[in-house]
């Protein structure tokens, strides 16, 4: 049964859960789900990290469209 994390709620749903625009997952347990926005932020961060080199290296930040 797959597992999502809740935004509205700030919880760990089921598949029966809020609506797909409200959520983050499918994630294969609870535990797993209820570590979302812990990998967002790490993402997050990472993303941050790669545009500050391409602006060091470049002089600006990359452009994808």
């Amino acid at each position: 049964m797959p597992w999502f994390w809740c935004l509205e709620h700030k919880r760990v749903e089921e598949d029966a859960g809020c609506g797909s625009t409200s959520r983050i997952g499918p994630a294969s347990s609870p535990a797993q789900a209820a570590t979302a926005m812990e990998r967002v932020r790490r993402r997050e961060e990472q993303q941050q990290a790669r545009d500050a080199e391409d602006e060091r290296q470049h002089g600006r930040r990359r452009e994808w469209f």
